[in-house]
């Protein structure tokens, strides 16, 4: 990223350690870098980075952020769902914000104005809900996310597709519901990989960005160099 425009962007299977190392290599040099992962990462590939920038750092659960973490465990809070905060935060400073990431996982964060984060929920995401219906029955097939469900299925193909969808759509449409109530002014932002599918289905507004934890690592990582600075 330069001045907040992502200037390029690539992605790899999770098992692919060789294609990321040799996109890594190929890399230019840059001034900073900020390196985060959910799980662990080949110590080559930490090596490589470091070397391609002058300012390398890896955000952990003691990395400095620009809010306030007030979880309980910090030390188990997803690296990403960090970064989505942040990013939201950056977004919009001075708002209560709720973030709903529809990754493998659905998680629901609060962060409210004055940037305290209140922590939030998880649950299975879309595809995992398929998958565990077919998974843990003998007789239900593994179905996958469509644009045309209704109400109410009439086969059971159709009951576990407009269950499982309608069933997700309504438990993130309760969050907004129940927060705005608190929170009247709540700005709630869409993310994650199933974005571009929930995007238009809420009874509310809501804000997508499909990049949200790139957008809060690169704020993590300025306000890490502005510390340094300072």
């Amino acid at each position: 990223m330069e001045d907040g425009a992502i200037l390029s962007l690539a992605s790899f299977p999770l098992a692919d350690t060789v294609g990321l190392l040799h996109h890594a290599t190929s890399l230019p040099q840059v001034n900073a870098c900020i390196m985060s992962s959910v799980s662990s990462v080949d110590q080559t590939i930490i090596d490589v980075l470091s070397q391609k920038s002058a300012h390398f750092m890896e955000l952990t659960a003691v990395t400095p952020v620009p809010v306030r973490n007030l979880y309980k465990t910090p030390e188990t809070l997803g690296k990403d769902r960090l970064a989505a905060i942040v990013g939201a935060y950056s977004l919009f400073p001075g708002r209560d914000i709720l973030v709903m990431d529809t990754g493998t996982a659905l998680t629901i964060d609060f962060i409210d104005k004055e940037g305290n984060y209140r922590g939030g929920n998880i649950s299975p995401g879309l595809n995992m809900r398929f998958r565990a219906l077919h998974d843990y029955t003998q007789k239900l097939f593994l179905q996958h996310k469509t644009d045309d469900y209704q109400l109410l299925g009439d086969t059971t193909a159709s009951a576990i597709v407009s269950g499982v969808q309608n069933g997700i759509i309504f438990e993130m449409n309760y969050y907004i519901n129940h927060f705005v109530k608190e929170f009247p002014a709540l700005v709630t932002i869409l993310t994650g990989g199933d974005v571009n599918f929930f995007v238009n289905k809420f009874e509310m507004s809501i804000f997508a960005e499909s990049n949200l934890v790139i957008i809060g690592l690169e704020n993590i990582l300025k306000f890490n160099l502005d510390e340094q600075s300072s």
